[in-house]
Parts: C-alpha cells; structure tokens; sequence
C-alpha cells in the first residue's frame, strides 16, 4: 500500500505557521495594491485574492482560507472606499462567493481524499487477512494430511508385518499395542475435527447434569495411560476424600481434561511425570502440570486460538491439529467455567487451570456410577441370542459379526433397510443392530419401524445403534428417539457385547443366578 501524503503540504510545519503565512500573504497583497506605483485595479485585486483564497485552503485548511475570505472582503473594501460604485459591490460579492466555494471545493477535496485512503487501508488489511487465511488453510490442510497418515503409516506397517507370521509374540504384541494407540489417536483427531466443526457454527450442545469430577479424571487418565507407558511418564492424581460435584456434560469435560493430559503427555520428556490435581474451595478446579520445556511467552496469549501452533513448521518436534486447545476453551467456557495457562516458576514446564462452578445443592446429590469408556469390561456370553446387523460397509459388518459370534451369539448380516424387514419377520432376532446412513433411506427409520411393528412380524425388539454423530444434533436426536442404546464409534468389543447382552436380558437373568 503506497503511503499517505498527509493533509496538507510541509507536512514538518505547524498550523500556526500556515495560518501566519496566509494572513501574512493578505496583508501584504492589500499594502501592494495601496502603494502609489501598483499596477493592480480593482478586478486584479480581488482576483489575487481569489487566488490566495485558493492556495490557504491547500496550503493551511478550510479556517484559513475562511479568515483569507473575511479579510480579504474587508481589504477590498478599504482599499476601493473612495469609489464604491456598483461594479465595485459585484466584485466584493463575487470574491466573498468565490471564496465560500473554492473553500467548500477544497474540503470536499480534502474529504475524499481521506476517505479514499481510508478504504485503501481496509483494502490492505482485508487483503493481508485474506493472504493470512489463505496460508492458515494451506497449512493447516498440511498438517491434517501429515497427522492423518502419520497413525496410519504405523497401522499399516504392523499390519503387514503381522501379516508375514515372522515375528516373536513380544513383537507381535508390541505391534498390536502401536496399531491400538494410533487407531485411538485417529478416532481422537477425527472427534476434534467434527467438534470444531460444529463449535464454529454454533452447534455444540452441553448435556448438563450433576456429575463426578473426581470420576471424570480418573477416566481420563485412565484413557491417556497407554500413551504415559509408551512414553515413560508417570500420571499423578491427587484429589480430595469428598466427592466434588460440578454441573456439565461428562462426556465432554472428559475430553478437556484428556485433551490437557495427552497435551501434557506429548511436550513432557521421557522419565518426567505429568501433575493433576483437583481442588475445590470457592468453585471446583482441575490443575494439569508437567515437566516439559513450557511456553514461549510470546506465544502465551494466543495459545487457545483456534489452528494455532508455537511451532507450525513441517519440523516441528510435536504433533497435533491445533485445535485441541481451542475446543477445550470452547467446553469450558459452555460450562460457565474459565481454562487459564502459565508457565511453572522457572520456566520449566506449563500450568494448566481448569475453574468450574460449584454450586451446593449439587454436592448432596450422588452421581451415578460412569463406566469409562476405553476400560475393557467384562465380555458377557450370548450363546443363542439372535443378532439382526443392519449395515451397508462390508468390513463394519465383517468387524460385528466376529465380535458377537465369539461370544456365541447368532448373527446374520444384511447392507439395507428392506432385507432388515424381510429378516425381521422371518427370521425374528432378539436385538438389532443398525449403522449409519443407508443409500436408500436412511437405517434409523428402521428402528422406527421395529418398534411400530406387530410382535408376531418381529418387531418391538431392542435396537442399538452404532454412530460417528453426536446425539447433541437435533436431527439425530430425532433418528435415535426410538434406539435403546446408541455407541459411538470406533466401539470397544467388549462394550459391544456388554450392550447387547443387557438389550437381550442376559445381564439381567445372570445377575439373577
């Protein structure tokens, strides 16, 4: 953007100066014109001072050359009092016209101008914030293409490794372990992505209710313990003997508290130990510390910003979207809550301070018992238990059956709604199970369906749905009114058995035994 020129010439010299040299110029015109030898009639001499009107306005401002004006009106009548003839009024009213106009031609001038460089400089700094978006997009494309493959290169290598039957079963299991932890660090990242997808357009919905805080921690470290082992860092938890109560969604102040874990985990060396402690005084608090490098102060207030990173490049020695933060501002903040960041005395390591509110009546009441949902559960049978699987990916069905058909369930498999009806009334499972959107219609509507059903044409059995949306949207709120139970996906195996074998009343009648 070329710079402004300023509003008026000299731009070094004051106004009182400029003001000066304007009356000044007057003064001496209307001396010149009262000197015996001038040369100057009465035409030429309000000319002049048309002319001198003119140059004020450019040269000191609008006040000038209105006060060039006035002056010069009373100049030119002084100057032609002997002979104030009728031809005389016309020039002093034409000059005094003049003057007005040339000084309101100049302002506008002036005005313009100013408005023009001020939409030059929106231009620039709209242009600068376009090239700024522009290069964020790239990046940020590049480093989901790069954190997207990176879990993906390790799942395939030990897959084909596994595949060859050459390695020891150390080494076997050491490449299951890896093909877990990266597939769980996808789904993660895949979560992130949906999450802040919909905190940009506003649909992050917060489930409220009385829940534990202690709990939710526990099941966070609990979920970020296979990454601490692999990296030799110890997770600490000190919390207080009574149960803290806050209000908020459990599913999602687990994800805070496991984004400022796995955070803690990643920029912590081997052999460090990660800090979490929780804390209630005036509101409820959950303090993550670690023994890492901390951060740059420069980069301090901007660490909560949304695709930021201290260290964007592609060199970088730590991963990530540049999200998890952001997202974890956004939840809190539902929550009525404030996240604040600082580094630890000595600038080694960084402070993360989660605050919610407390609030007394929530901590007489006792929340239920949450099961953590990377904890592996106890794997019930189902021998005899007919399975109806609703799913139009081959490998999704592939996964569900030998899952349920270990445990001694009885399946059968079907890619659309109207073999799921076929199979309803001929084959009459006890539980189905349907995924996601059908090419046809849509695999919800089915359940409705189920449940509109005659018994006798196999209907009103128990329904579970597997999922990759949040309930928290209204339309799948709609589709999943009529689900028993809904898992998110990627499911544990377990889990999966544990839901359908309760659908089935097999927990019920073993509790029973």
């Amino acid at each position: 953007m070329t710079r402004g020129t300023g509003p008026y010439p000299f731009p070094t010299l004051p106004g009182p100066a400029r003001h000066f040299v304007s009356i000044a110029a007057v003064v001496i015109l209307f001396y010149a014109a009262r000197s015996p030898a001038t040369v100057l009639d009465e035409g030429g001499f309000f000319l002049l001072l048309g002319i001198l009107v003119l140059g004020s306005a450019w040269f000191a401002g609008t006040g000038a050359a209105l006060a060039v004006t006035v002056l010069g009106a009373i100049f030119g009548a002084v100057t032609a009092s002997g002979t104030l003839t009728a031809a005389v009024h016309t020039h002093l009213a034409l000059f005094v016209l003049q003057g007005l106009l040339l000084t309101a031609l100049v302002a506008e001038l002036r005005r313009a101008r100013r408005s023009a460089e001020r939409e030059a400089r929106v231009a620039h700094a709209a242009r600068l914030e376009g090239e700024a978006a522009n290069r964020m997009k790239d990046e940020f494309l590049a480093t989901i293409s790069h954190e997207l493959r990176t879990p993906l290169n390790a799942v395939l290598g030990w897959v084909h490794l596994i595949r060859t039957g050459k390695l020891d079963g150390v080494t076997a299991q050491r490449g299951f372990e890896s093909i877990e932890r990266n597939v769980r660090l996808q789904a993660q990242l895949t979560s992130d992505l949906l999450d802040i997808s919909k905190a940009l357009t506003g649909k992050l919905r917060i489930d409220s209710r009385p829940v534990s805080l202690r709990g939710i921690v526990q099941e966070a470290v609990t979920s970020v313990s296979t990454a601490a082992e692999a990296k030799d860092v110890r997770v600490n938890l000190t919390a207080p003997e009574v149960t803290v109560v806050v209000r908020g969604d459990a599913d999602r102040l687990r994800q805070v508290v496991w984004h400022l874990l796995a955070n803690a985990i990643k920029f912590t060396p081997r052999g460090g130990a990660v800090q979490v402690s929780i804390d209630a005084n005036d509101a409820a608090s959950v303090t993550v510390r670690d023994t890492g490098p901390g951060i740059d102060p420069e980069f301090l207030p901007r660490i909560f910003d949304r695709f930021t990173q201290a260290d964007a490049s592609t060199t970088r020695s730590a991963g990530g979207l540049g999200v998890g933060l952001s997202l974890v501002r956004e939840i809190v903040e539902r929550h009525a809550g404030e996240i604040n960041v600082r580094n630890d005395a000595g600038g080694r390591g960084a402070v993360f301070t989660m605050r919610l509110p407390l609030h007394p009546e929530d901590q007489r009441v006792r929340p239920p018992l949450r099961l953590p949902a990377t904890i592996a559960v106890g794997s019930p049978p189902l021998t005899g238990v007919r399975v109806l699987v609703l799913d139009r990916d081959r490998d999704g069905r592939d996964l569900v059956s030998v899952i349920l058909e270990q445990r001694g369930a009885v399946v059968r498999l079907v890619d659309s709604v109207d073999e799921a009806l076929e199979a309803l009334e001929a084959w009459r499972p006890d539980v189905l199970v349907s995924d996601a959107l059908s090419p046809d219609r849509d695999s919800y509507s089915l359940v409705g369906k189920v449940q509109s059903l005659e018994s006798d044409r196999g209907g009103r059995i128990p329904a579970l749905a597997l999922t990759t949306f949040s309930r928290t949207n209204q339309e799948m709120r709609r589709l999943l009114s009529d689900v028993h139970r809904d898992l998110p996906k990627p499911v544990e195996p377990a889990i999966l058995a544990a839901e359908i074998a309760r659908l089935a009343g097999r927990e019920r009648r073993r509790a029973q035994r």
